[in-house]
């Protein structure tokens, strides 16, 4: 189911929609990403991504992945320039609040075994303007 999800997800990422539709969608791009960022640049610390799991809604999400991205998306992150990095945080910046279920909260579990990452799956984007915040 892992590899599955991972494939329709990057499938749908390439057509490069400007939001996502599904909270099961932004879940696996959050934690995806997150993920990168933290194995790219300090494999050690690669379970905070779990810290989703403790959190109540998407805003709390949003906010620790800020979090994760001051601390590992910046100096040492070898594709903190890649147009891929920008627009998968712009996904997940650009998502509207809502609970999250414990259901949400076992998929996050779920994604964050997942060993392959958006980031390099995407390709080149012609579109550089989308920015993290």
């Amino acid at each position: 189911m892992q590899d599955k999800t991972y494939v329709q997800i990057a499938t749908i990422l390439k057509g490069r929609p400007k939001q996502l539709t599904t909270l099961d969608q932004w879940l696996f791009v959050a934690v995806n990403t997150a993920k990168s960022m933290i194995d790219n640049t300090s494999k050690g610390n690669i379970d905070l991504v779990l810290k989703f799991a403790d959190c109540s809604s998407i805003s709390q999400i949003q906010h620790e992945f800020d979090i994760m991205q001051g601390k590992f998306g910046r100096e040492g992150f070898s594709q903190r320039r890649n147009p891929n990095y920008y627009y998968l945080c712009s996904l997940v910046a650009n998502f509207p609040d809502q609970e999250l279920s414990q259901e949400n909260k076992e998929r996050i579990k779920q994604f964050s075994t997942i060993e392959t990452y958006l980031l390099y799956a995407l390709g080149t984007s012609k579109n550089k303007g989308n920015r993290c915040r």
